[in-house]
């Protein structure tokens, strides 16, 4: 692929003067257009040490609103950020709708330079992943309406050394420490390969590669700042495709009709088992954070299954400097600016800590499904998205707990009667767990796709038995203790 490019290109300084006259004001107004069309749009920059991103990446925030944008580097990763799952740090940063992202190396870097460095434990995770896990990234994000443009800036081994040169010169001694990129001296043809299989892996429709000639710094800069330009006027004025991935009929998935949710237990054995299970628990808390295992739980069920119950127990026996509860409600006018999955990955718990969401990523696939918050095709995609983002927790060494808490249509009627009856409790009950219930069969629906479709081996849903409240409890109690015990087992 870069061989075909023509390194010898060139532009006179006045040719070039002339044509950003009318090219800068173009690209402050495809930004305006972004933001005013609500399109978020990542810019990736990629290439060899030397290739001027810094110089060109200037330029073109010299013609832009910088309240609109934000510029980062994978170069510059925290030794916290790099203990977390790879992808955590892109996900955090991702521009809100209208805003930009630039990168001054991204992904690409990450994965590239840390792979290549067998003694740096600190990026274990980025020694693993795959270019089909960048690909998918990136899938998810154009999915959602996420313009992304990636630029690899391709120098000739001759121009890098000399701008290699010049920069130690013009910038001094120190000049390495601050910029501690990847080196490719003395290793062209190497990197040259290493490069060319990169891009030829990453090159998809979604997201394709811009291979820029940029041993001329001129033309680099007018063919990119005029790639950016022509790509954002189009994805504003064009319609979006819609991909709607094909999926077996709902009617196919029975999993909640062949559970039996009554369960017998009484509060003596209720009350001994409780405080074995939380004694247990909480040692094992200490031993996970020990071992730096970062753990996941996520509660899902009925309206009045009990999840806020199975919670406070499972609580009362952390820490509570090593845990934290995430409630889950629509999202606000903030999250709404960005992926759905953006809240959930902003929330994910630190090594040896533990993240517990009441409601999860799982809405996705039920209320938004049911109520028409999502479309089709948004909801039918999220299976796959979801998995990808636990299986890449799960790559990353998280122990990862996924509960449904299943009562009957009878059961929930009670529930809901003793709450409208009960002053003490009837903030529990609102006029929607009413509509909801309304709609139990098409959720029933939903719950039974989701559960089939969704439950692996790395994360695996328990389904919870809960019209006994206290046998509910000790069951989410026991597989989180089982969960931990196995999870320190492999250390």
């Amino acid at each position: 692929m870069l061989e075909r490019l023509d390194l010898k290109r060139k532009i006179s300084k006045d040719d070039y003067n002339k044509v950003m006259d009318t090219l800068g004001v173009r690209l402050g107004q495809a930004q305006r257009m972004a933001r005013d069309a609500k399109k978020p749009i990542i810019i990736v920059f990629e290439g060899w040490r030397g290739a001027r991103r810094s110089a060109i990446i200037n330029t073109m925030m010299q013609e832009m609103d910088a309240r609109g944008f934000n510029v980062y580097s994978t170069v510059l990763l925290t030794d916290e950020e790099k203990k977390q799952p790879f992808f955590t740090f892109y996900w955090k940063h991702l521009p809100a709708l209208g805003h930009i992202a630039v990168y001054h190396r991204s992904w690409y870097y990450s994965k590239l330079a840390h792979s290549r460095d067998e003694d740096d434990v600190q990026y274990e995770c980025s020694r693993h992943v795959s270019y089909d896990r960048i690909n998918k990234f990136e899938k998810m994000l154009t999915d959602d309406g996420y313009i992304i443009l990636k630029y690899f800036l391709h120098l000739s081994e001759k121009q890098q050394e000399e701008n290699v040169a010049k920069n130690a010169k013009t910038l001094g001694k120190a000049w390495r420490d601050v910029s501690p990129a990847l080196d490719e001296s003395g290793h062209y043809d190497e990197y040259l390969d290493v490069y060319e299989k990169m891009l030829e892996a990453t090159d998809k429709a979604n997201a394709p590669w811009h291979l820029i000639a940029a041993d001329d710094r001129r033309s680099a800069e007018i063919e990119i700042i005029t790639s950016i330009v022509e790509s954002v006027e189009h994805a504003v004025n064009a319609p979006a495709p819609v991909s709607v991935p094909s999926i077996r009929p709902a009617a196919q998935y029975d999993v909640l009709s062949k559970i039996d949710a009554s369960m017998e237990m009484s509060k003596e054995e209720y009350k001994e088992k409780l405080d074995k299970y939380q004694k247990r628990l909480r040692q094992l808390q200490i031993d996970m954070f020990k071992a730096r295992i970062p753990t996941v739980i996520a509660f899902e069920g009925w309206d009045a299954a009990g999840k806020g119950g199975a919670i406070r127990r499972l609580t009362a026996a952390l820490d509570p400097l090593g845990f934290a509860v995430h409630p889950v409600a629509a999202p606000n006018v903030v999250e709404r600016q960005f992926h759905y999955l953006w809240r959930f990955w902003m929330n994910l718990p630190a090594p040896g800590g533990t993240a517990i969401f009441d409601r999860s990523w799982y809405g996705r696939v039920m209320v938004e499904r049911i109520e028409g918050f999502a479309k089709d095709y948004e909801w039918q995609r999220a299976y796959d998205e979801i998995k990808e983002m636990e299986a890449q927790w799960a790559e990353h060494g998280f122990a990862i707990a996924k509960f449904w808490l299943q009562i009957d249509k009878e059961e929930q009627m009670r529930r809901f009667a003793a709450r409208q009856n009960d002053p003490m409790k009837q903030w529990k009950i609102t006029d929607e767990d009413w509509r909801n219930r309304e709609k139990w069969d098409a959720y029933e629906t939903a719950i039974n796709e989701m559960l089939v479709r969704t439950d692996t081996s790395y994360a695996p849903w328990t389904i919870v038995k809960g019209n006994n409240k206290y046998y509910a409890r000790l069951t989410v109690l026991k597989t989180v203790v089982d969960l931990f015990e196995k999870m320190l087992a492999k250390k």
